[in-house]
């Protein structure tokens, strides 16, 4: 194993995914070449006698471990983000676990709204209309129900509920409850080019935003496009 050479490649995959606003492709392959590496050097540290080579596997291992942890973390932003703004996602550049948090967000958006839009329409309706209403609300429950659950084994990042019946109910509504519920912190960027429109993790759409504009971005929206340089951050004095 050419440990110099498996820590580029990584590197260079690492700053690919945090240059371009598009995910780059991601095998399950590569997945498990960066963590078998990881876990080859570990090994190697383990055994090695020699302290100077000792601190330098150590040294490697750490680098290619925050590496891949960032790496991963910068993609699950951009999976986030088009997810809530209901966009598709060549499936060929996830791997497993992607799609399955994708499919799941996507899921449980689309249920929420449709559970939205049905209590709002409910509580306008006069009181003649409400078994009809009551009827399309049960009908969108038993789409969510019959939703396949999908075990989605991503470390500290989302929850998976479930409902104590026989039908088990996998909706992965967290994301989003957690987002309205913590104090969304705001920062000032100035647009460095053309940006589409993005939703906020506060669910309010911005842009999209021309070269030079000013606006007012959520903190962690606002991370990935600093990451991508398409903006830079304004600082009031």
């Amino acid at each position: 194993m050419d440990i110099k050479s498996e820590y580029e490649k990584l590197y260079r995959h690492w700053q690919k995914e945090l240059n371009q606003i598009e995910l780059s492709p991601f095998t399950h392959e590569n997945f498990s070449n960066y963590k078998k590496d990881i876990d080859e050097i570990k090994n190697r540290g383990a055994q090695e006698q020699d302290l100077i080579k000792n601190d330098i596997l150590r040294s490697y291992h750490d680098n290619l471990k925050y590496l891949l942890t960032d790496f991963l973390k910068i993609r699950e932003i951009k999976i986030m983000n088009l997810a809530l703004s209901l966009q598709e996602i060549d499936f060929n550049n996830l791997i497993e676990a992607e799609k399955m948090f994708y499919q799941n967000l996507v899921s449980s958006i689309k249920g929420f709204e449709k559970m939205k839009a049905l209590s709002i329409v409910s509580s306008t309706e006069d009181v003649e209309d409400v078994d009809i209403d009551h009827v399309e609300i049960e009908k969108v429950i038993t789409d969510i129900k019959n939703i396949e659950p999908i075990e989605v084994k991503v470390e500290n990042k989302l929850k998976v509920s479930q409902e104590p019946q026989k039908n088990q109910v996998s909706v992965v509504s967290e994301p989003i409850v957690e987002k309205k519920k913590e104090v969304v912190n705001y920062t000032l960027l100035r647009f460095l080019k053309t940006t589409p429109a993005l939703v906020g993790i506060d669910l309010k759409t911005y842009g999209p935003f021309e070269k030079d504009d000013v606006a007012n971005i959520p903190f962690k929206n606002a991370k990935i496009l600093l990451f991508e340089k398409f903006a830079e951050k304004l600082e009031i004095s």
